[in-house]
C-alpha cells in the first residue's frame, strides 16, 4: 500500500488507489481513471479534485517508487510509459476531411460569418461561441439564423437545443416569433428527471446535423452535474469534446451560447475559448441599440471587430441594417486613407527638416614651415 500523505485532495487520491487498486497505480488512460475516481469518491469530497492534480499525484507516486497494476489487455498509451512518444507528423494533402458545407441565411450576417467565398455564410466543421448581455437577443439571433438557413436550403438538417425552456416557454416564444415554428427543437428539460441527459445529448451531437445551436453551454454543464452526478471538470471536458467531435468528424457547425459576467466579459475555460473557431458577441451600444460583432473568427478575418446593427420586425424576425454597415465601411476606408496620407506627410517633413546632415568642414591649408 502507498503512504497517505500530502494535502486533503492528494490524500483522497491516495486512499482511492489503496482501496480500489490495492495500492498500485492504475494502468490505462488517466482520464478514465479520473472519471472512475470522481464517480466513486468525488461526490463525498468537500473540495473538487482537478484532473491536473489527479494526474500529478499519480506521477508523484511513481516517482516515489510506486508500482503500476499489471494487466495484459492494456492498449492505451499509459502514464509515464517506457515507450517513447512518436509525434504524429502529417501532410495536410493526405488527410481526409468531412464535407464542410457553407450554409447561407441570405442576410447580411453571412458576410461576418465567413469571407472565404462570395456571399459568406455559416461554415460546417466549426465551433462558435456566442456571448451577450442578458436580454440582448442571443437566442433570437441564432434561431433566426436557423430559420433563415432552412428557408434558403430546406434540405439543411438543423437543430435547436434548449436547456432552459419548457414546452410552455417555447409556446410563448413561438407566438412572439412565428418563424421558429419550423425549427426542430430539443428541450433538455424533458430528460433531467430520468438521468438520460448525457445520453440524449450524445445522440443529438452524433445525429449528422448540419447546424446545431446549443442554448446554453453553461446551463448544460450545470444540468449535467446535477443529472449525471458529474464534477465540473468531467462535465466540461465531455460537452466540449462532443461539440468538437461533431464539427471535426461530421462537418457540423456548432453555435453555443455562453454566459457573461456582470462586467460583460466571457465566462468559460481558456480551453473552450481557444478550441473554438469563432466568438460572436451580441451587445448594446451606449445608446441602447443592438449589434453583432465577431471578436475572433478563423473563417472570416475580414469581418472581425465590425459592428452589424439589427432590429426586430413585427413578426420577430431579425432585420440587419446593411446600409449603416456599408456607410461605416466607407468611413473606415476614408479614415484609413487619411491616416496613410498623414503618415506620408509626417515622414516627408522629417526627412526634409529633422534629418541631420553631416557637417561640412572647409579645408584649411597649414602654414608653411619656416626653415
Amino acid at each position: 500500500m502507498i503512504e497517505i500523505k500530502g494535502g486533503k485532495k492528494e490524500q483522497s487520491v491516495r486512499r482511492w488507489i489503496n482501496k480500489s487498486h490495492d495500492g498500485k497505480v492504475p494502468r490505462g488512460k488517466v482520464l478514465d481513471s479520473f472519471i472512475d475516481f470522481e464517480n466513486r469518491v468525488g461526490a463525498a469530497l468537500d473540495e473538487e479534485v482537478s484532473y491536473g492534480l489527479f494526474n500529478g499525484v499519480l506521477k508523484k507516486i511513481l516517482a516515489e517508487g510506486g508500482v503500476r497494476e499489471t494487466k495484459t489487455d492494456v492498449s492505451a498509451v499509459e502514464l509515464d510509459s517506457v515507450v517513447p512518444i512518436v509525434p504524429n507528423v502529417i501532410k495536410v494533402e493526405d488527410l481526409v476531411f468531412p464535407e464542410f458545407k457553407l450554409h447561407k441565411t441570405g442576410k447580411k450576417i453571412d458576410d461576418l460569418f465567413s469571407d472565404h467565398e462570395p456571399g459568406g455564410g455559416v461554415y460546417g466543421g466549426t465551433v462558435n461561441i456566442v456571448i451577450g448581455e442578458s436580454g440582448v437577443g442571443k437566442s433570437t439571433i441564432l434561431l433566426d439564423v436557423l430559420s433563415s438557413v432552412q428557408d434558403t436550403n430546406p434540405e439543411a438538417k438543423i437543430l435547436y437545443i434548449s436547456s432552459e425552456m419548457t414546452r410552455n416557454d417555447i409556446l410563448f416564444y413561438y407566438k412572439k416569433t412565428p418563424s421558429i415554428g419550423k425549427v426542430p427543437t430539443l428541450l433538455l428539460m424533458d430528460y433531467i428527471a430520468n438521468g438520460k441527459l448525457s445520453e440524449v445529448l450524445s445522440v443529438a451531437f452524433n445525429g449528422g446535423y448540419d447546424i446545431i445551436v446549443l442554448d446554453s453551454y453553461q446551463d448544460v454543464l450545470v444540468k449535467l452535474k446535477e443529472a449525471q452526478q458529474w464534477k465540473s471538470t468531467q462535465a466540461e471536458s465531455w460537452l466540449t469534446g462532443m461539440m468538437i467531435t461533431a464539427a471535426e468528424k461530421d462537418g457540423c457547425a456548432v453555435l453555443a451560447i455562453q454566459h457573461m459576467t456582470k462586467g460583460g466579459t466571457y465566462v468559460g475555460s481558456t480551453y473552450l475559448k481557444h478550441a473554438t473557431t469563432a466568438m460572436l458577441e451580441i451587445r448594446f451600444d451606449l445608446s441602447g441599440n443592438r449589434y453583432v460583432e465577431f471578436s475572433k473568427n478563423r473563417r472570416g478575418g475580414g469581418g472581425v471587430n465590425k459592428r452589424l446593427y439589427y432590429t426586430l420586425d413585427k413578426q420577430g424576425a431579425v432585420v440587419y441594417d446593411s446600409e449603416r454597415y456599408t456607410e461605416s465601411e466607407e468611413m473606415n476606408k476614408i479614415e484609413n486613407k487619411e491616416s496613410i496620407r498623414q503618415h506620408d506627410l509626417t515622414r516627408k517633413f522629417e526627412e526634409i527638416f529633422l534629418t541631420k546632415k553631416p557637417e561640412t568642414v572647409d579645408s584649411v591649408e597649414e602654414p608653411a614651415k619656416q626653415e
